[in-house]
Protein backbone atom coordinates (compact mmCIF):
# COMPACT_ATOMS: atom_id res chain seq x y z
CA UNK A 1 0.00 0.00 0.00
CA UNK A 2 1.18 3.54 -0.99
CA UNK A 3 -0.76 6.32 -0.09
CA UNK A 4 0.11 10.35 -0.64
CA UNK A 5 -1.32 13.40 -0.61
CA UNK A 6 -0.18 16.88 -2.18
CA UNK A 7 -0.95 20.15 -1.38
CA UNK A 8 0.76 23.65 -2.35
CA UNK A 9 2.18 25.82 0.56
CA UNK A 10 3.89 29.02 -0.09
CA UNK A 11 3.91 28.21 -3.58
CA UNK A 12 5.82 24.79 -2.89
CA UNK A 13 4.18 21.21 -3.29
CA UNK A 14 4.56 19.47 0.02
CA UNK A 15 3.53 15.98 0.82
CA UNK A 16 1.10 16.11 3.44
CA UNK A 17 0.25 12.57 3.46
CA UNK A 18 2.89 9.72 3.55
CA UNK A 19 1.59 6.03 4.42
CA UNK A 20 3.01 3.40 3.09
CA UNK A 21 4.21 -0.55 3.67
CA UNK A 22 6.13 -2.92 2.24
CA UNK A 23 7.24 -3.69 -0.67
CA UNK A 24 7.04 0.22 -0.91
CA UNK A 25 9.78 2.33 0.48
CA UNK A 26 9.61 6.12 0.39
CA UNK A 27 12.75 8.40 1.50
CA UNK A 28 13.41 12.01 0.85
CA UNK A 29 11.41 14.05 -1.58
CA UNK A 30 13.37 16.30 -4.24
CA UNK A 31 12.86 19.76 -6.12
CA UNK A 32 14.49 18.88 -9.26
CA UNK A 33 14.16 21.77 -11.82
CA UNK A 34 14.81 25.09 -10.18
CA UNK A 35 12.28 26.81 -12.82
CA UNK A 36 9.83 24.64 -11.84
CA UNK A 37 10.14 25.49 -7.76
CA UNK A 38 6.46 24.45 -7.23
CA UNK A 39 6.72 20.88 -7.95
CA UNK A 40 7.73 18.45 -5.81
CA UNK A 41 9.31 15.13 -7.34
CA UNK A 42 9.02 11.77 -5.79
CA UNK A 43 11.53 8.41 -6.43
CA UNK A 44 9.47 5.50 -5.23
CA UNK A 45 11.31 2.40 -4.17
CA UNK A 46 10.79 -1.59 -3.63
CA UNK A 47 12.12 -3.60 -0.95
CA UNK A 48 10.90 -6.32 -2.19
CA UNK A 49 13.06 -5.91 -5.82
CA UNK A 50 10.20 -7.69 -8.36
CA UNK A 51 6.72 -8.67 -8.74
CA UNK A 52 5.92 -12.20 -7.73
CA UNK A 53 2.56 -14.20 -7.86
CA UNK A 54 0.31 -13.49 -5.62
CA UNK A 55 1.13 -9.65 -4.69
CA UNK A 56 -1.40 -7.11 -4.21
CA UNK A 57 0.16 -3.66 -4.95
CA UNK A 58 -2.16 -0.86 -4.30
CA UNK A 59 -0.92 2.87 -4.62
CA UNK A 60 -3.22 6.71 -4.34
CA UNK A 61 -2.17 9.38 -4.93
CA UNK A 62 -4.26 12.69 -4.26
CA UNK A 63 -2.94 16.10 -5.57
CA UNK A 64 -4.90 19.21 -3.71
CA UNK A 65 -5.74 22.90 -5.74
CA UNK A 66 -2.48 24.00 -7.27
CA UNK A 67 -0.16 20.87 -6.43
CA UNK A 68 2.43 19.69 -9.05
CA UNK A 69 3.90 16.63 -8.42
CA UNK A 70 6.26 13.88 -10.61
CA UNK A 71 6.20 10.57 -9.11
CA UNK A 72 8.69 7.81 -10.42
CA UNK A 73 10.33 4.68 -9.23
CA UNK A 74 14.24 3.64 -9.26
CA UNK A 75 13.86 1.25 -12.58
CA UNK A 76 11.86 -1.07 -14.29
CA UNK A 77 10.56 -3.74 -12.26
CA UNK A 78 11.28 -7.32 -12.90
CA UNK A 79 7.52 -9.77 -13.38
CA UNK A 80 8.21 -13.13 -11.97
CA UNK A 81 6.79 -16.26 -13.09
CA UNK A 82 3.88 -17.19 -11.92
CA UNK A 83 2.30 -20.79 -11.35
CA UNK A 84 -1.22 -21.79 -13.18
CA UNK A 85 -3.86 -19.94 -11.77
CA UNK A 86 -2.00 -17.59 -10.02
CA UNK A 87 -1.36 -13.67 -10.97
CA UNK A 88 0.42 -10.44 -9.57
CA UNK A 89 -2.22 -7.74 -9.61
CA UNK A 90 -1.69 -3.55 -8.98
CA UNK A 91 -4.10 -1.24 -8.61
CA UNK A 92 -3.57 3.08 -8.68
CA UNK A 93 -6.09 5.65 -8.11
CA UNK A 94 -4.93 8.59 -9.16
CA UNK A 95 -7.49 12.11 -8.02
CA UNK A 96 -6.30 15.54 -9.33
CA UNK A 97 -7.76 18.34 -7.91
CA UNK A 98 -7.97 21.93 -9.95
CA UNK A 99 -5.33 23.55 -11.20
CA UNK A 100 -2.62 20.65 -9.51
CA UNK A 101 -0.33 18.90 -12.01
CA UNK A 102 0.27 14.92 -11.79
CA UNK A 103 3.15 13.25 -13.73
CA UNK A 104 2.99 9.69 -12.89
CA UNK A 105 5.73 8.07 -15.12
CA UNK A 106 6.96 4.45 -13.64
CA UNK A 107 9.44 2.60 -15.35
CA UNK A 108 8.44 -0.18 -17.73
CA UNK A 109 7.72 -3.96 -16.47
CA UNK A 110 9.78 -6.92 -17.18
CA UNK A 111 7.57 -9.56 -18.08
CA UNK A 112 9.76 -12.51 -17.22
CA UNK A 113 9.00 -15.93 -18.83
CA UNK A 114 5.22 -17.09 -17.57
CA UNK A 115 4.47 -13.97 -15.44
CA UNK A 116 1.17 -12.99 -15.14
CA UNK A 117 -0.07 -9.43 -14.23
CA UNK A 118 -3.41 -7.83 -13.73
CA UNK A 119 -3.35 -3.52 -13.62
CA UNK A 120 -5.94 -1.01 -13.10
CA UNK A 121 -5.46 2.86 -13.36
CA UNK A 122 -8.16 4.75 -11.86
CA UNK A 123 -7.62 8.65 -12.52
CA UNK A 124 -10.29 11.27 -11.71
CA UNK A 125 -8.76 14.58 -13.04
CA UNK A 126 -10.77 17.94 -12.54
CA UNK A 127 -11.25 20.13 -15.61
CA UNK A 128 -8.90 22.20 -15.14
CA UNK A 129 -6.30 20.04 -13.58
CA UNK A 130 -3.39 18.11 -15.84
CA UNK A 131 -2.05 14.27 -15.57
CA UNK A 132 0.05 12.51 -17.41
CA UNK A 133 0.00 8.87 -16.74
CA UNK A 134 3.01 6.55 -18.05
CA UNK A 135 2.38 2.88 -18.73
CA UNK A 136 4.93 -0.16 -20.25
CA UNK A 137 6.27 -3.09 -20.73
CA UNK A 138 8.94 -5.35 -21.96
CA UNK A 139 9.92 -9.10 -22.17
CA UNK A 140 12.61 -10.70 -21.30
CA UNK A 141 13.80 -14.30 -20.91
CA UNK A 142 16.82 -14.33 -19.09
CA UNK A 143 17.74 -17.57 -20.83
CA UNK A 144 17.42 -16.54 -24.02
CA UNK A 145 15.27 -19.04 -25.40
CA UNK A 146 12.70 -17.52 -26.24
CA UNK A 147 9.91 -18.34 -23.91
CA UNK A 148 6.28 -15.72 -23.33
CA UNK A 149 4.84 -14.38 -20.32
CA UNK A 150 1.36 -15.75 -20.02
CA UNK A 151 -0.50 -12.77 -19.08
CA UNK A 152 -1.07 -9.02 -19.28
CA UNK A 153 -4.47 -7.62 -18.61
CA UNK A 154 -4.28 -3.47 -18.28
CA UNK A 155 -7.07 -1.19 -17.95
CA UNK A 156 -7.33 2.63 -17.42
CA UNK A 157 -10.61 4.43 -16.66
CA UNK A 158 -10.03 8.40 -17.14
CA UNK A 159 -12.64 10.37 -15.60
CA UNK A 160 -13.00 14.37 -15.34
CA UNK A 161 -15.01 15.71 -12.80
CA UNK A 162 -16.31 12.50 -11.94
CA UNK A 163 -18.20 11.83 -15.34
CA UNK A 164 -16.26 9.09 -17.64
CA UNK A 165 -14.41 10.18 -20.31
CA UNK A 166 -12.27 7.15 -21.82
CA UNK A 167 -11.81 3.42 -20.90
CA UNK A 168 -8.88 1.55 -22.94
CA UNK A 169 -8.52 -2.12 -21.82
CA UNK A 170 -6.30 -5.27 -23.86
CA UNK A 171 -5.57 -8.59 -22.71
CA UNK A 172 -2.43 -9.90 -23.82
CA UNK A 173 -1.38 -14.10 -23.65
CA UNK A 174 1.69 -15.64 -24.72
CA UNK A 175 0.50 -16.66 -27.30
CA UNK A 176 -0.29 -13.35 -28.83
CA UNK A 177 2.38 -12.74 -32.08
CA UNK A 178 3.96 -9.44 -30.91
CA UNK A 179 6.34 -7.48 -33.69
CA UNK A 180 8.07 -5.51 -31.28
CA UNK A 181 9.29 -6.10 -27.82
CA UNK A 182 8.77 -3.20 -25.67
CA UNK A 183 5.34 -1.29 -25.87
CA UNK A 184 4.19 1.75 -23.90
CA UNK A 185 1.31 4.62 -23.53
CA UNK A 186 0.64 7.98 -21.86
CA UNK A 187 -2.39 9.24 -21.27
CA UNK A 188 -2.66 12.84 -20.75
CA UNK A 189 -5.67 14.42 -19.50
CA UNK A 190 -5.74 18.10 -19.96
CA UNK A 191 -7.96 20.88 -21.30
CA UNK A 192 -5.31 22.59 -23.18
CA UNK A 193 -4.86 22.09 -27.01
CA UNK A 194 -1.84 19.73 -27.64
CA UNK A 195 -0.89 19.51 -31.42
CA UNK A 196 -0.68 15.37 -31.88
CA UNK A 197 0.26 15.52 -34.77
CA UNK A 198 3.49 17.42 -34.16
CA UNK A 199 4.64 15.21 -31.30
CA UNK A 200 4.05 11.98 -33.67
CA UNK A 201 6.61 13.78 -36.12
CA UNK A 202 8.87 14.43 -33.52
CA UNK A 203 8.48 10.58 -32.09
CA UNK A 204 9.25 9.58 -35.47
CA UNK A 205 12.51 10.21 -35.49
CA UNK A 206 13.65 8.10 -32.57
CA UNK A 207 15.28 4.68 -34.48
CA UNK A 208 13.35 1.44 -33.76
CA UNK A 209 10.22 3.33 -32.49
CA UNK A 210 7.12 3.51 -33.89
CA UNK A 211 4.61 5.75 -32.02
CA UNK A 212 1.52 7.80 -32.87
CA UNK A 213 -0.49 10.65 -30.70
CA UNK A 214 -3.92 11.08 -31.22
CA UNK A 215 -6.81 12.66 -29.19
CA UNK A 216 -8.34 11.18 -26.65
CA UNK A 217 -12.99 10.69 -26.50
CA UNK A 218 -14.78 13.20 -25.07
CA UNK A 219 -12.25 16.07 -25.22
CA UNK A 220 -10.40 14.73 -22.54
CA UNK A 221 -6.96 15.35 -23.62
CA UNK A 222 -4.34 13.18 -26.09
CA UNK A 223 -3.24 9.75 -26.20
CA UNK A 224 0.37 8.33 -27.19
CA UNK A 225 1.13 4.96 -28.01
CA UNK A 226 4.39 3.43 -28.23
CA UNK A 227 5.75 0.22 -29.70
CA UNK A 228 9.69 -0.43 -29.74
CA UNK A 229 12.70 -2.76 -30.33
CA UNK A 230 13.85 -2.81 -27.08
CA UNK A 231 13.68 -1.16 -24.02
CA UNK A 232 16.06 1.92 -24.39
CA UNK A 233 14.00 3.14 -27.71
CA UNK A 234 10.54 2.81 -25.71
CA UNK A 235 12.30 4.76 -22.64
CA UNK A 236 13.73 7.22 -25.59
CA UNK A 237 10.35 7.86 -26.86
CA UNK A 238 8.84 7.75 -23.22
CA UNK A 239 11.11 10.71 -22.32
CA UNK A 240 10.81 12.75 -25.58
CA UNK A 241 7.03 12.69 -25.06
CA UNK A 242 7.28 14.09 -21.57
CA UNK A 243 9.49 16.79 -22.52
CA UNK A 244 7.02 18.10 -25.81
CA UNK A 245 4.27 18.07 -22.84
CA UNK A 246 6.42 19.64 -20.70
CA UNK A 247 7.42 22.83 -22.85
CA UNK A 248 3.54 22.87 -23.83
CA UNK A 249 2.25 22.37 -20.22
CA UNK A 250 5.29 25.20 -19.03
CA UNK A 251 7.47 26.62 -21.85
CA UNK A 252 10.23 24.81 -20.10
CA UNK A 253 12.22 22.10 -22.02
CA UNK A 254 14.05 19.84 -19.69
CA UNK A 255 16.65 17.85 -20.20
CA UNK A 256 15.91 14.83 -18.33
CA UNK A 257 14.17 12.53 -16.29
CA UNK A 258 14.46 12.23 -12.60
CA UNK A 259 15.52 8.38 -12.46
CA UNK A 260 17.93 6.46 -13.23
CA UNK A 261 17.91 5.05 -16.71
CA UNK A 262 14.69 7.18 -17.44
CA UNK A 263 16.52 10.37 -19.93
CA UNK A 264 16.22 10.51 -23.20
Amino acid sequence: MLDLGFSLRGGRTVLDRRVFRWPYVLTRTFQVDPSMAHMLTVIVQSSGGAINEGDRLEQRLRLEPGAAAHLTNQGASVVHRARPGMAASERVTLSVAAGAMLEYMPEPRILFPDAVLNQEIDVDCDPEGTAIIADGFTLHDPEGLGRPFRGLTSRIHVRVAGEMAMIDRFTLDGTARLRANAFGSLVVVTRQTIDAAALSQRLATIPGLYAVASPMPNGAGIGIRLAAEDLRALRAGTALAWRHLRQCFFGVDSAERPVAGGGG
